[in-house]
């Protein structure tokens, strides 16, 4: 027998138990302690986070309803139009449901880590509007430009920097699309003015980021840390031997990793012509693409011979039972119980992989990088670049900006054979 229609106004307080959530009729099997637990997460609107929040969960691909049921967002979207009176909360999470799994301009899918990001940031906007601003009644899909002029206006007032407020804005305009409303959210030269500093953000390092560029001692402090945390250490030094990221480190599985020049992946063997073997990286990338980098140094093939004592074939390089949330909470509490912040130190986790490339470009090319004070670009700039970028993970040279700083504005270096030509031709 068919299960009778559920009104979502009708549904209780989510923390009534299994039996309330129930919407069968009495008599009827009771349901699951999972079941109940789906009910509250999808439902509730009580709370804005955690189990009953009426968001979807942003760590996993949200539930496919059964079209037309009551927990599916386009009918209770459908079913609850704009109105001053609509609950928030539960409109985003429909949203949010039907729309935060994919790319804002591609058919794709995108990491947990940016629907989280957006979720956190959407809930956060919009409440900050109902109860800070005059809009104290704004649903979701009414949002307006005179609504982001309002916000930007706070943003500044609390001095948000220029990515910050880039990022944001970028959020928003994916929400529009969402909503229909493609060309809503402008750039930011267009809410602050062209002379403001959060109008343009630069993709140019100016500073470099590296550990000893702060006078920190990597190996006395991964040392340090490793005293500790055996497994944190470890996860330090692959971020500095192979300018891994922090979660690449954490799922780096040394037994399969190493591998020949001939099973490595055709351009960064292009790229690197005089290497043999190769490190495979490709648990925990950005977008699941998988890259090569070389096997080059002593202390690199030490490392690894190293983990895979240590490390269960199969493995990941960590505690083995904690799962990979539990491992990056552990990774963030040792680094930072070790002054590894920009508060404590000046440095983060992910400043070794600064250190890493610049330091191969600095031999690779003849010369330091612009944020290391480069007066001229390098003799061999342009290959240097090429090869940390692929070191990096990727193919654009413009990429190697953030870390290297930009060498437009430097005059191009002039070797001894050239200087000795043209004082000939004089």
């Amino acid at each position: 027998m068919p299960s009778p229609s559920l009104d979502l106004k009708q549904l209780p307080h989510p923390d009534a138990g299994a039996a309330a959530l129930d919407p069968r009729p009495s008599g009827s099997r009771p349901p699951s302690p999972q079941a109940a637990t789906r009910w509250r997460v999808n439902m509730s609107s009580t709370r804005t986070h955690g189990p009953g929040s009426g968001l979807p969960p942003a760590t996993t691909h949200a539930w496919r309803e059964q079209r037309g049921s009551p927990d599916d967002p386009e009918t209770y979207l459908a079913a609850n139009p704009p109105a001053p009176k609509t609950d928030y909360i539960r409109v985003l999470g429909a949203l949010l449901k039907l729309y935060n799994d994919g790319h804002a301009t591609k058919r794709k899918l995108i990491s947990f880590k940016t629907k989280g990001d957006r979720q956190r940031f959407l809930v956060s906007f919009f409440r900050e509007l109902r109860r800070h601003t005059p809009y104290k009644n704004l649903d979701p899909r009414q949002l307006a430009g005179r609504h982001i002029q309002h916000m930007i206006g706070r943003w500044q007032d609390r001095g948000l920097s220029t990515a910050t407020v880039h990022n944001y804005l970028s959020f928003l305009r994916t929400f529009a699309g969402w909503l229909g409303k493609h060309g809503m959210v402008r750039e930011p030269e267009f809410y602050v003015g062209k002379d403001s500093p959060l109008a343009h953000r630069s993709q140019n390092a100016v500073e470099d980021k590296s550990w000893t560029a702060k006078n920190v001692d990597i190996a006395a402090k991964v040392a340090e840390v490793t005293a500790f945390d055996q497994w944190v250490g470890l996860q330090l030094e692959l971020c500095a031997e192979f300018a891994v990221r922090p979660k690449e480190a954490r799922h780096f599985r040394p037994h399969e990793a190493v591998i020949p020049r001939e099973a490595a992946n055709v351009r960064e063997a292009a790229v690197f012509p005089d290497c043999e073997t190769f490190v495979r990286v490709s648990h925990g990338t950005k977008g699941g693409r998988p890259r090569d980098i070389p096997l080059a140094t002593a202390s690199q093939r030490a490392l690894i011979e190293r983990l895979k004592r240590l490390v269960r074939p199969g493995k990941f390089v960590g505690n083995p039972d904690h799962t990979a949330l539990q491992a990056q909470h552990r990774f963030y509490y040792v680094v930072r119980k070790f002054g590894i912040s920009k508060k404590e130190l000046g440095v983060v986790a992910h400043g070794l992989r600064h250190q890493k490339v610049n330091d191969v470009f600095s031999e690779e090319s003849g010369g330091p990088s612009p944020v290391r004070g480069a007066n001229g670009r390098p003799p061999l700039d342009e290959e240097a670049r090429k090869r940390a970028a692929h070191l990096l993970g990727h193919s654009r040279l413009q990429v190697t900006n953030c870390y290297l700083g930009s060498a437009a504005a430097l005059p191009k270096h002039v070797g001894s054979a050239e200087r000795a030509g043209s004082e000939e031709a004089a």
